[in-house]
């Protein structure tokens, strides 16, 4: 009978140890997971502020981008109506020349269906480059003109072209047919945008 009193007081003892060091190495790995929750809650936080930056910073980039993009539009726009007034003003522009533009704008304008300008708007364009050169009204050509810039916000080749097109036949209209080609009095630049 020693024996058994032995062993279960052997037995107790162990554990009691047992308990005792399953207690300990609880609490250990309850600060453990509570050192590694808040490792992830402030990296968590790190993260979202990271992102939020760089959000900021994407956004602006965007913002800058696209104001760049505005600019060299409003610039080549400018440059190429200074540079049309200025050659049908000099009367580098034929009939002939002007015949072939507007039948190529007639034509490609015609196969247009879907873009960012409205029905009435694009069988205008339509209508104006259906007459010959000679038809056209400087009123029409510059409604045209003014259409065709705000279609080319969408990147339209074929906005631009008829921009191009509709300020070439503008010029030769106003210059073309004028004997003094240095008569800067009739001289009208397109309004930038």
């Amino acid at each position: 009978m020693d024996e058994l009193i032995y062993v279960i007081g052997l037995l107790i003892t162990i554990i009691a140890y047992l308990a005792a060091f399953t207690y300990w190495l609880g609490r250990r790995f309850e600060g453990i997971d509570w050192r590694f929750r808040d490792l992830e809650e402030r990296l968590s936080n790190k993260i979202r502020e990271t992102e939020i930056r760089l959000d900021g910073r994407i956004n602006d980039l965007e913002n800058r981008i696209n104001s760049l993009e505005s600019g060299l539009k409003s610039a080549l726009i400018n440059v190429n109506s200074l540079l049309i007034e200025y050659m049908g003003l000099k009367g580098l522009f034929s009939q002939d020349e002007v015949r072939v533009l507007t039948n190529e704008v007639g034509r490609v304008v015609g196969m247009v269906r879907a873009n960012s300008i409205s029905k009435e708007e694009l069988e205008f364009i339509k209508s104006v480059f259906s007459k010959d050169p000679d038809q056209m009204s400087i009123e029409e050509l510059e409604r045209v003109i003014e259409i065709a810039k705000r279609w080319w916000e969408d990147n339209s080749e074929i906005a631009f072209k008829v921009f191009q097109v509709a300020s070439i036949v503008r010029a030769y209209k106003l210059y073309g047919k004028k004997s003094n080609s240095n008569d800067w009095r009739h001289l009208r630049i397109i309004k930038s945008w």
